[in-house]
């Protein structure tokens, strides 16, 4: 059976389709799903984030806004004139900030949508900061709290929360907004503030989408996860879940 693929060509599926067995009669080349998922299933070195979250984005929308997302991420790192964390944050405070009147909107999570309307979760802001970064030779990293993401100076314990304005904290400061957020209640692990892989980054922001489309049980969406979450070998254990994801395919 053949449906409109999201990129608006034809394409088929099967259950537990993942991306390792795809033939170019499964799905059409073109789908940005398969892209992304072409892109993370190769060599670490070929996986840049700006162009990964720009692919998930338009596996979602349908809308392929590559040029613009990296132009503007180009533009972003121009205005940079201090060349440190605090000079990437300082450039986005006041164009970029967190999304706290709809942090459920899918759009948080989409790159494109994120530097169009200067709102996003803390991952996907995140990810800006990073490629701004990676632009000048400012090296970031991301992360992964529970509940939070931020980044950090890679060679010093600098922190910044670009959800929250860009705000700076030392390890005690993070920790203690850490805390704010989550409440105290929740066990702080020194393993939370170990920098993320891109992989990790991009898992993290499929699991927020995952929360959104499996609840609103959106087959359009639960084709491009079942998609993109099943070319990372660290979900292999979703492959039944992903399978009854597009068993209507059939």
């Amino acid at each position: 059976m053949t449906i409109a693929g999201l990129s608006g060509v034809v394409v088929r599926c099967a259950p537990g389709y993942m991306n390792r067995h795809r033939t170019p009669g499964y799905v059409d080349d073109m789908d940005p799903a398969v892209k992304f998922a072409a892109l993370v299933s190769g060599p670490p070195p070929a996986l840049s984030l700006d162009r990964a979250c720009s692919l998930l984005a338009a596996a979602f929308t349908g809308h392929d806004h590559e040029s613009d997302v990296l132009r503007r991420l180009d533009e972003l790192a121009d205005l940079c004139v201090d060349r440190s964390l605090t000079g990437v944050l300082a450039v986005m405070r006041g164009r970029l900030t967190g999304n706290r009147e709809d942090y459920q909107d899918p759009r948080n999570s989409f790159i494109d949508q994120v530097l169009l309307r200067g709102l996003g979760l803390p991952i996907t802001l995140s990810v800006v900061a990073i490629e701004v970064g990676r632009r000048i030779d400012v090296p970031i990293v991301g992360i992964g709290l529970p509940s939070h993401f931020v980044v950090r100076d890679a060679g010093r314990e600098l922190y910044g929360d670009p959800f929250h304005d860009g705000a700076l904290h030392d390890r005690a400061g993070v920790v203690s907004t850490w805390r704010r957020l989550v409440g105290e209640g929740h066990p702080f692990d020194e393993l939370h503030l170990s920098p993320v892989s891109e992989r990790s980054i991009l898992i993290r922001m499929l699991n927020n989408l995952r929360s959104v489309y499996v609840r609103r049980n959106d087959p359009r969406a639960l084709y491009a996860l079942s998609v993109m979450r099943g070319a990372f070998s660290e979900l292999a254990h979703e492959a039944d879940e992903h399978a009854r994801w597009v068993r209507h395919l059939n």
